[in-house]
C-alpha cells in the first residue's frame, strides 16, 4: 500500500504544486492589497451599502468587515477563489486515481500486483489526502506570516478555525470525487459530474440567501456549511458544519471502497 502511496505522490506532484502556488499567490495578493483597501474603507462601505441585501449576504460583503484583514480576505478570497482552487485540487487528483487509471488502461498493472484492491484504494486516497493536508496551511495559515511581513493587524486563531472546516470540506469533496471515480471509467465524466454538482450547490446557496421562500435549499450545499465569514471574522464554528462534512466524507468514502472492490474492471 505504501509503495502505491509514494508512487502516486510522485506522479501527482506537479498537479498539486500548481494548486499550492495558485492558492498562495492569490492569498499573498489580497493580504498585500489589504492596507490600501482599509485606507479607503469609508468609500467602499458606502458602495457596498448601496448594493442589494441579498447580494451582500451571498458574497459576504458586509461593510463593517472591510476594515479588518480577516474581513477583507474572507469576502474577496475565501468567498470564491479559494474554494475554486480547492475544488481544482481535489477533483484533478481524485478523478485520476481510479477512473483515470482505467481510462489509460494502466489499472491492470496495479491489479496484477499481489496487493488487494482495498490497499490499492487506500494507497491512492492517502496520497490525495497528503496533498490536501499540505494545501490547507499553505493557502490559509500562511496569511499569518504574510500579515507580519506587511505589518498588518491580524487574529491568528481565526485562520486555524477556517483551516479546520476548510479541510473537512476538502475531504467531503475528495470523498465525492473518489466515489464517482470508483463508479465510472472515464476521468472526464467524473470531472463533469462532480464540478456540475458543486456548481449547482453554489447556486443553491446563493438562491437561498436571496429568496426567503427557498431558504431550505441551502442545506443541500457544501458552501452553506463553509461559512467563511463566521469562521474567519468571528472565529465561530457551526456544529452543523462538522456533522455535515463528517457525514458526507464517511458515507462517500465507504461507498467508494465498496464499489471499487466489487466492480468488474476490463483490462
Amino acid at each position: 500500500m505504501w509503495n502505491i502511496f509514494w508512487f502516486t505522490v510522485k506522479e501527482k506532484k506537479w498537479t498539486a504544486t500548481s494548486c499550492f502556488l495558485a492558492g498562495f499567490i492569490f492569498l499573498w495578493l489580497f493580504v498585500a492589497f489589504s492596507p490600501t483597501v482599509q485606507q479607503s474603507s469609508r468609500e467602499l462601505s458606502q458602495m457596498v451599502k448601496s448594493m442589494p441585501e441579498g447580494l451582500i449576504k451571498a458574497f459576504g460583503l458586509d461593510p463593517k468587515f472591510t476594515i479588518t484583514l480577516e474581513g477583507f480576505i474572507a469576502s474577496k478570497h475565501f468567498s470564491l477563489m479559494w474554494p475554486i482552487i480547492l475544488i481544482a485540487l481535489t477533483v484533478s487528483l481524485g478523478s485520476s486515481l481510479i477512473a483515470g487509471e482505467i481510462e489509460k488502461k494502466t489499472i491492470g498493472i496495479l491489479l496484477s500486483q499481489p496487493v488487494s484492491r482495498f490497499k490499492i484504494f487506500w494507497g491512492k486516497f492517502l496520497a490525495a489526502l497528503f496533498y490536501l493536508i499540505i494545501f490547507i496551511p499553505i493557502t490559509v495559515i500562511s496569511a499569518i506570516p504574510l500579515a507580519k511581513i506587511y505589518h498588518i493587524v491580524y487574529v491568528g486563531e481565526n485562520y486555524f478555525t477556517l483551516a479546520l472546516v476548510g479541510l473537512l470540506m476538502g475531504l467531503s469533496i475528495l470523498g465525492l470525487v473518489m466515489l464517482f471515480s470508483s463508479l465510472f471509467s472515464e476521468k472526464g465524466k467524473v470531472n463533469f459530474l462532480v464540478i456540475g454538482l458543486l456548481i449547482v450547490m453554489y447556486f443553491l446557496n446563493i438562491i437561498a440567501l436571496i429568496k426567503e421562500n427557498l431558504d431550505k435549499v441551502k442545506y443541500f450545499s457544501f458552501f452553506y456549511y463553509f461559512n467563511y465569514t463566521e469562521l474567519l471574522v468571528h472565529n465561530k464554528i457551526n456544529n452543523q458544519s462538522l456533522i455535515f462534512f463528517g457525514f458526507v466524507f464517511i458515507i462517500t468514502i465507504c461507498l467508494a471502497v465498496i464499489y471499487f472492490k466489487k466492480r468488474d474492471i476490463t483490462i
